[in-house]
C-alpha cells in the first residue's frame, strides 16, 4: 500500500511562483511591466510607470483576481493576474515611488472577507 500525497496548498503557491523564475518574462509587457515576487511575509508585485500617469491607474483586488487599468484619453489598457491565493482576507498595502507601483499583500489572512475595488489617489 503506498501513501499517497496529501493536496498541499503551499505547493500550487511554489509551483506558480516558479514559473516567474523559469521565465522571468512570462509577465513581461513594454506597456505596463510586471515583476512578481515573495518574501517571507508577503508578496510583492511591482510595476514600471514610466509611461503611465498615477492618476490614470485602477487597481482592483476580487478573490483570487489582481488587476492593474490604465484609463485615460490617450489609453487605455489592463492586465489582469489570477494569483494562487485568495485577496480578499489579505492586508495589501500600495506605494508609488520613482515611477514603481509597488503592491504588498500580506501572507497571514486578516478576519475581514470583502471585495476591494478603488482608485488610489496619487500625488505628481
Amino acid at each position: 500500500m503506498t501513501n499517497a500525497k496529501q493536496f498541499d496548498s503551499s505547493d500550487f503557491e511554489e509551483e506558480w511562483m516558479k514559473q516567474f523564475f523559469d521565465d522571468p518574462f512570462v509577465l513581461y509587457d513594454e506597456t505596463l511591466p510586471i515583476d512578481l515576487y515573495e518574501t517571507s511575509t508577503e508578496y510583492i508585485i511591482e510595476t514600471e510607470l514610466s509611461n503611465v500617469t498615477p492618476r490614470s491607474l485602477r487597481i482592483t483586488f476580487s478573490g483570487y483576481d489582481f488587476k492593474l487599468a490604465v484609463i485615460s484619453d490617450e489609453q487605455e489598457y489592463e492586465k489582469t493576474m489570477m494569483l494562487p491565493f485568495f485577496l480578499n482576507d489579505k492586508q495589501i498595502e500600495t506605494e508609488c515611488k520613482n515611477q514603481i507601483l509597488t503592491v504588498k499583500i500580506s501572507k497571514q489572512a486578516n478576519k475581514d472577507e470583502t471585495s476591494v475595488s478603488f482608485h488610489i489617489p496619487f500625488h505628481e
